[in-house]
């Protein structure tokens, strides 16, 4: 078994120190002793939900359609394109998007940047398991209100987190339940509220031109700070911060957008082990900082379920996790003037429901993707595991 050492060979990650967390800490287990421990602690997990999470209600959400204007995102979607399957009320699927607060544009709603990172979370409450799909940032899709096709990371800059959770929709022939973003800055900070992640650093991640140092220096630069500050000199299964680990999930020249997704899905299940093994005060103390970076449209019951019942209660989360395209289902390459993924999005849509629900059924067909490869020639018969990564 490889060893966890230390990425720049300094001793093991301090939890952090901040004074109020200390006097929150205290005066939580005071009051534990003085009304009951359990009592108290869902009582202050409720707070941290109430006081941190940016909740977002879009009555009517809008977009910005292809002639410029703003319409009802809902008026120009197809509204009868398939019959959702029967889940039982235990199977929510969630959008998660990360988006790189370098955008000029980007503002606090998600409108006007470009997604980073396109995940749907399927939470199965009854069985404890959370799959994982994501979706390569190139994919070219049909965002509703557009004629022409184009990348899955546009359909954010055309009016945010409702228009791509609507895309995805609408591409995988699925329900939603909602979303939640967070900028790159954030997820460093939600990393470091759990004490960092360890990683499986290769020698041409760590030390290549556009690797992890490559964009940690980047990031040091814009935050001010000198660039060589928390460079990583070890390789192998290595203690990242969050700025490393932010770092290391944006590593993308070095190989592929598909790496780079798994880069991401290795980042979120450390993120994850490490959530599930903090105590409980440590729990209550990373959840104030990792409710404070969310944006969400979820309703507040949903978030209070799984931040305060579902997560907290469970031991061993598994979490499975598929990637989309699908080999054979698409082609890549350049197609004027840029480089793009072309999918074909029936070929996988089976796939999608059986990993999800464990079962398929009929859908009415997504519209086509030009240069992309026919439905006849691609595998319709893999196993769903030799999917899984």
């Amino acid at each position: 078994m490889r060893s966890k050492s230390q990425s720049n060979g300094t001793a093991a990650p301090q939890k952090k120190g901040k004074a109020g967390k200390i006097i929150l800490t205290v005066v939580a287990i005071l009051l534990g002793l003085a009304v009951g421990v359990g009592g108290f602690v869902y009582w202050y997990a409720k707070q941290l939900v109430v006081n941190n999470v940016t909740f977002v209600t879009n009555a009517v959400p809008t977009m910005i359609d292809e002639q410029g204007n703003t319409v009802d995102l809902e008026a120009v979607r197809q509204t009868t394109y398939y019959e959702p399957i029967d889940t039982a009320d235990d199977i929510h699927n969630f959008l998660l998007i990360g988006i790189d607060s370098r955008s000029r544009n980007y503002n606090e709603t998600g409108t006007g940047g470009l997604s980073d990172v396109t995940m749907v979370m399927s939470v199965n409450s009854t069985t404890g398991t959370i799959r994982l799909i994501s979706i390569a940032r190139d994919c070219y899709v049909h965002v509703p209100g557009y004629s022409y096709a184009m990348k899955i990371n546009a359909a954010m800059s055309r009016g945010g987190p409702d228009v791509l959770c609507a895309t995805v929709e609408d591409t995988l022939r699925i329900n939603i339940d909602g979303w939640a973003y967070v900028n790159f800055y954030h997820m460093a900070e939600i990393i470091d509220a759990v004490g960092g992640v360890y990683c499986d650093v290769s020698s041409s991640e760590l030390n290549s031109e556009g690797g992890l140092n490559w964009n940690l220096a980047e990031v040091n630069n814009l935050m001010g700070l000198p660039a060589s500050q928390d460079a990583v000199t070890n390789t192998g299964y290595i203690w990242l911060n969050g700025r490393q680990a932010v770092a290391y999930a944006r590593i993308r020249k070095v190989d592929s957008d598909y790496k780079r997704s798994e880069r991401q899905v290795e980042v979120l299940r450390s993120l994850m082990d490490q959530f599930i093994n903090l105590s409980l005060t440590g729990k209550l103390a990373a959840m104030d900082d990792i409710l404070g970076a969310i944006t969400t449209n979820i309703p507040y019951d949903s978030i209070e379920d799984y931040a305060i019942n579902f997560l907290p209660s469970v031991s061993n989360i598994s979490i499975e996790y598929m990637q989309l395209p699908i080999e054979g289902c698409f082609y890549s390459g350049m197609y004027g003037d840029e480089w793009s993924i072309r999918p074909n999005w029936n070929a996988m849509i089976p796939y999608v429901q059986e990993f999800f629900y464990g079962e398929t059924t009929d859908f009415d067909p997504v519209p086509d993707i030009s240069s992309s490869p026919s439905l006849d020639s691609c595998p319709s018969d893999l196993d769903i595991n030799d999917l899984l990564k």
